[in-house]
């Protein structure tokens, strides 16, 4: 009798991240079963939305869907809807992300922010929308010099 050796094979299995998400409600069409707990639960309406939203063809579908995808529908439903509703094909989206040009000095940020009593993400909003005058009639408020003020708006739309 020939004596049989076991061999134990370590088998990793790769969480799904979100290009298998994306992937499975346009190109491979999984089902929400299919999906490890673990999985499932990694599942994120709002990344899904953000991705989905960079190709051109879906932008309005995801649009009209994203108020109900987040926080009204269960991640389940969500993935559901667009697994139903999106065609099975494969297409490119190029990933959009912001300019280094729209990024403000962070001490002006904190003075608009301590000037209106907000958040920095708000600040920055603020900073978006306040012209270079504005924003130098605010900073000229805390005693900078000509010299800080000029440094601290740059950036600043005119």
């Amino acid at each position: 009798m020939a004596k049989v050796k076991a061999v134990k094979e370590e088998v990793t299995i790769k969480s799904a991240g979100i290009f298998d998400f994306v992937d499975s409600v346009t190109s491979k069409k999984k089902r929400w079963e299919e999906w490890s707990e673990s999985d499932q639960k990694k599942f994120s309406p709002f990344i899904v939305n953000r991705f989905l939203s960079m190709r051109v063809e879906l932008i309005d579908l995801v649009n009209m869907l994203q108020k109900y995808t987040i926080g009204t529908l269960t991640p389940k439903e969500t993935y559901r809807i667009y697994h139903e509703l999106l065609p099975q094909n494969k297409a490119f989206a190029k990933y959009i992300k912001g300019s280094k040009d729209d990024i403000y000095n962070q001490k002006l940020i904190d003075q608009i922010a301590e000037h209106y009593t907000i958040s920095k993400s708000e600040a920055t909003e603020y900073l978006d929308l306040l012209n270079i005058e504005q924003v130098t009639k605010i900073v000229s408020l805390y005693g900078y010099t000509d010299a800080e003020i000029k440094t601290l708006i740059k950036g600043v739309k005119k």
